[in-house]
């Protein structure tokens, strides 16, 4: 009785195995490319600088790294079914165009190899911020937009005849990525649109440049002139000879003091004396 309910476990766990086999050969691919295909837009998605703010950038990246992740996880479980179900060869799984293998089956190869670099470098992107060469970073993880059209061809063309919904689908996901390009081109229009404006308005309002001898003009301690040093006199008037018993002659008119000069001084007027005829 053991023995049946025994067979009965095992015959119901290869069946459950079976089908997990034949769902994950179906569709492991497919989750592969739809958790790239959502990498890729949350990756364009992050880099923008017109609509997203500063928090929803980040919030990108994270889903970004998630998806990636993802993407990764389901390649790998790809690629065991089918070297467990003995459609390519270990060999093959790794280095494309070996083996004997179709050209198709090199294309899953060939975009496998660069997720696997595009996630390598995600990981190690610290490391290239502190090295000599950081642009180097942005190069290796670009070709990501290589990996993308590549496994979608891959999808197209290998194995069996795809569904008219898996069309669909792949039409839709290359819709997204088209977009979050054109999205990720205009963002980087408008940043160096806005980063030119900003320099042009910078040189506007530059300061114009001093010669060194004028500031040092300027520093120097002023010294007095020697006009303004020189006392300025005025000559005094001579007074009236005594005895004299006529009235001088009235003037026409106070005399103009010459232009420039410095104002008179001041002087009490004369009183007249007793006997003077004043």
């Amino acid at each position: 009785m053991s023995s049946h309910v025994l067979l009965a476990d095992l015959s119901v766990g290869a069946a459950a195995t079976s089908r997990m086999m034949t769902f994950l050969d179906y569709f492991a691919g497919v989750f592969t490319l739809l958790s790239l295909t959502a990498a890729m837009v949350c990756g364009l998605t992050a880099t923008d600088r017109l609509v997203l703010t500063r928090r929803l950038r980040v919030a990108m990246q994270s889903v970004h790294r998630a998806t990636a992740v993802t993407a990764v996880g389901f390649l790998a479980v790809h690629v065991a079914v089918k070297v467990a179900e003995r459609h390519a060869g270990p060999q093959a799984a790794v280095l494309p165009f070996t083996g004997g293998t179709l050209f198709a089956v090199s294309l899953g190869t060939v975009g496998a190899d660069l997720l696997l670099l595009v996630a390598i470098t995600g990981v190690l992107r610290g490391r290239f911020a502190g090295s000599r060469h950081p642009w180097l970073w942005r190069v290796l993880h670009s070709t990501a937009y290589v990996c993308w059209p590549i496994a979608l061809a891959h999808g197209l063309s290998a194995g069996r005849r795809a569904h008219a919904w898996v069309l669909w689908g792949y039409g839709l996901c290359a819709a997204v990525v088209a977009l979050a390009l054109l999205v990720r081109a205009l963002s980087y229009l408008g940043y160096r649109r806005s980063l030119r404006l900003r320099r042009r308005d910078s040189r506007a309002y530059e300061p114009a440049s001093v010669h060194p001898a004028a500031l040092a003009g300027l520093s120097a301690p002023s010294t007095p002139s020697v006009s303004a040093s020189r006392p300025v006199t005025c000559a005094a008037r001579p007074a009236a000879p005594a005895g004299a018993g006529h009235r001088p002659a009235p003037s026409t008119g106070p005399a103009r003091p010459p232009r420039h000069a410095a104002e008179p001084e001041l002087r009490p007027l004369p009183l007249a004396r007793p006997g003077s005829g004043w």
